[in-house]
């Protein structure tokens, strides 16, 4: 396999999502590869899992317009999709696993706990149970607690 086909971006709307957009994009260009951006709106267990979540949908949506805005400024074509589930985490894997993706790139935004970095519980659930390859991206540890993005090497910002 020369380059990804099928590159799935999960996001949650954390400035780390641009920079792992920003990658999946620059892979996916060469190779003409398709990329879908998932947004999952996770349902408290208390509640049905159809419920309305209106103002948390139209802030998905808005976190979506957004990575598409990026996508098309670097020259990619997306797909867009917000999903509503109890877990972020098994929500994107069984949606990359329908998607038949070859590829997620997915940035961290988790703060450092006690001076060191730590996966957050979606992050864990990727890393352990996604079926394709995966990259992660993280902000450098200073700048996770400043808020500061991660430059890409060659990448235009």
């Amino acid at each position: 396999m020369l380059g990804p086909h099928r590159i799935v971006v999960p996001v949650r709307g954390a400035q780390v999502d641009e920079d792992a957009l920003r990658a999946a994009c620059r892979l996916a260009r060469p190779a003409k590869a398709r990329v879908l951006i998932i947004a999952v709106l996770e349902v408290p267990r208390h509640l049905p899992l159809g419920v309305s979540l209106g103002e948390e949908l139209a802030e998905a949506e808005g976190v979506l317009g957004r990575m598409e805005d990026l996508a098309t400024q670097l020259g990619t074509k997306v797909d867009t999709v917000v999903l509503q589930a109890r877990e972020a985490g098994s929500a994107v894997v069984d949606e990359a696993r329908r998607w038949d993706a070859d590829l997620m790139v997915v940035g961290l935004g988790a703060p450092p706990k006690f001076g060191e970095f730590s996966l957050d519980r979606t992050a864990e659930e990727l890393l352990g149970r996604v079926h394709c390859r995966l990259i992660m991206i993280r902000p450098a540890l200073d700048a996770a607690a400043t808020g500061s993005s991660v430059s890409l090497p060659g990448s235009p910002d």
